[in-house]
């Protein structure tokens, strides 16, 4: 008969319970505010029930067993204040509050993982290991699905490669990465019955058909590396190794089928074809998982003596070194791939191709923008801005794909050292953390510690940090290795400590719902605006103005407002307190100019879009005859001005 977990461990219940949902939600739906409040709710409430008595707290951050661990969120939340801060010099202030929240919550996710590490005690790491596999696997199992059926997945007409529910191919693919070595972890450990490290060997060989579907080249090395540096830190690592092998290849088989089917990787096809492709592919994937359940089944009744163990672990190291001289030789034989202008194409013969796309650009533009102000940076958040004037051509690019570089260019040498220290201390922790622990909870520290290695590899070729559903995951991994087996700070309630994280964490609340109000207010205005109802749209434009007088585009809405209440003066003084605001972004220059180019004052046009082309000389915006063309005929004109 089932019952109710004693009293005492009820409150530890709910917070796995809790953070386990909290996963969930930012894997599904990463970008939503309420999973980022639910973050700080969650993370603040289990840290006040620790200074409160009810949970476990982790040693103090001066005790030599604690201090890696809160070392570890200090530097998380120092990078955010200094993401925060740079709002006094930044050319997009407004984006540089959506960094400093973006910082506090994946702060709270750090912090939720040290708690957990206190809380679950010896079974930290198994906890946030099985936690952040739940999640990362019901994400594949979604994306797997579909294209079974390809009613879930929509959008993938337009663009074939496994992207659903995170919204982009390479972040998928980190979160494979991740679900394979964990399910690794599953298939292979001794203290799982059957049943469960079957269901751990069929989820790897998921996860290793979601990482190809994606097309991912940085998502394959990632999981190539990332299964080596398990079986590195593992013991058993032949029969490991087997483990593995009887997961990929059925999986690269199931694959290679899937990638000659017109319906499963091809951009654009018709919509009965993905049907019928689909309906095979999940009768071929049920197919290897069978196939995988029976050959690791075979692997675990398979007892080799010290003969074979060592010709067998020969083999497998001459197959390493042979796949490895390989892949050497191809990239020697493809040439610089940042030399290489030539666009990489989306099918799965991308995979064979070493080129880098335009990142070999966006990495120069991004070492530019931080010689330019090497210490400080331009402001957390805008590189597109800070780029528009380095940039050789008109495609647009949020981020470098290049995290350090990101924050480089951003927040400058400061903010790269804060960066520099979160990783140090992540990397601190978990060493510490192999080095504590032992038997079973070893092993899922082990596979713990590869997600964050991963995301740190896979984040030199890519943008991770703007993905909430791979960061906040992957920080949560982080910070319960680094509260793993150092047991827990004497039960002291501390009734002052805990209201202060109360209202720290309502001030957080805050700073996260103001912009996004302010973005609902502007939202509002457009209908409004469509609707033909100027007063509602000039209220709805005025209340995102309040909410957030760092928008931008809360301004330039409230300027076209005025412009469609033909309010000359109002509007123009709106776009100019736009250039006000922000003086280096081209698109404030852009509107300016051609709101003054719309009512007939082509002079006056003419050197607001010149000082827009000058921020931003490739713009699409600069086409021949156009009202950076026609102002400037006009101004070119003796006795026009």
């Amino acid at each position: 008969m089932w019952r109710f977990p004693p009293r005492a461990a009820m409150p530890r219940a709910g917070l796995a319970v809790a953070s386990g949902l909290l996963l969930l939600g930012v894997v599904f739906a990463g970008d939503s505010f309420w999973v980022a409040a639910a973050a700080v709710l969650v993370a603040g409430a289990a840290l006040v029930a620790g200074l409160l008595g009810v949970l476990p707290l982790p040693p103090g951050p001066t005790s030599r067993s604690g201090h890696w661990a809160w070392a570890f969120v200090a530097s998380l939340v120092g990078l955010a204040v200094w993401s925060g801060a740079s709002i006094g010099w930044s050319i997009g202030a407004d984006r540089s509050w959506d960094e400093l929240n973006r910082g506090l919550v994946y702060a709270s996710f750090a912090l939720l993982g040290v708690m957990l590490a206190a809380s679950g005690g010896s079974r930290g790491c198994r906890l946030a290991a099985a936690l952040v596999t739940l999640a990362f696997g019901a994400a594949l199992v979604w994306a797997l699905a579909g294209k079974v059926d390809p009613s879930l997945f929509p959008d993938g007409g337009r663009a074939a490669r496994l992207r659903d529910p995170i919204g982009y191919w390479n972040a998928l693919a980190l979160a494979a990465d991740a679900v394979l070595v964990l399910s690794l972890w599953l298939a292979t450990s001794r203290t799982l019955v059957r049943p469960a490290r079957l269901g751990g060997a069929i989820l790897g060989y998921a996860a290793v058909v979601a990482v190809l579907l994606t097309v991912s080249r940085a998502g394959l090395l990632a999981a190539l590396l990332g299964v080596a540096l398990w079986l590195f830190l593992s013991e058993r690592r032949l029969q490991r190794a087997i483990v593995t092998l009887a997961i990929v290849l059925p999986a690269f088989g199931v694959a290679g089928w899937a990638f000659t089917q017109e319906g499963l990787v091809e951009d654009g096809a018709a919509y009965a074809v993905r049907v019928a492709d689909g309906r095979w592919f999940g009768l071929v994937f049920l197919l290897g998982a069978q196939l995988v359940a029976l050959a690791v089944s075979a692997v675990e009744r398979y007892r080799p003596d010290e003969r074979t163990r060592l010709r067998l672990g020969r083999a497998l190291a001459g197959i390493t070194i042979v796949v490895a001289l390989a892949a050497a030789g191809a990239v020697a034989a493809a040439g610089n791939p940042l030399e290489s202008g030539n666009a990489v194409g989306q099918d799965p013969t991308r995979l064979g191709d070493v080129g880098l796309n335009n990142r070999g650009e966006l990495w120069r533009e991004a070492w530019r923008i931080f010689r330019a102000d090497p210490v400080i940076g331009s402001g957390a958040g805008t590189f597109e801005i800070a780029r528009k004037r380095h940039r050789s051509d008109a495609l647009d690019a949020s981020e470098p794909h290049d995290v350090p570089l990101q924050f480089l260019a951003d927040t400058g040498a400061v903010g790269f050292g804060l960066f520099l220290a979160v990783v140090a201390a992540a990397a601190a922790g978990a060493v510490g953390a192999l080095r504590r622990l032992a038997d079973a909870e070893r092993a899922a520290a082990a596979a713990l510690a590869v997600v964050p290695a991963a995301y740190l590899l896979h984040a030199l070729v890519d943008y991770d940090w703007d993905f909430p559903a791979v960061t906040g995951p992957t920080l949560l991994a982080a910070g319960a290795l680094a509260g793993a087996g150092r047991g827990s700070a004497p039960a002291v309630r501390r009734p002052f400590a805990a209201a202060a994280v109360v209202t720290l964490a309502l001030g957080i609340l805050l700073a996260v719902a103001t912009p996004w109000l302010a973005e609902r207010s502007i939202r509002q205005v457009n209908r409004e605006l469509d609707r033909g109802d100027l007063a509602a749209a000039a209220e709805a434009a005025e209340r995102a103005r309040s909410l957030n007088p760092l928008s931008l585009e809360a301004i330039l809405r409230q300027a076209a407002v005025e412009e469609r209440r033909r309010d000359a003066d109002a509007a123009r003084e709106g776009y100019a307190k736009a250039v006000r605001l922000q003086p280096e972004n081209p698109d404030a220059w852009y509107f300016l100019g051609l709101y003054e180019h719309d009512v007939g004052s082509l002079c006056q046009a003419y050197v607001h879009l010149n000082e827009a082309y000058t921020l931003d000389p490739n713009s699409l915006r600069w086409f021949p005859g156009g009202p950076l063309d026609r102002a400037r005929d006009r101004v070119n004109t003796p006795g026009s001005c």
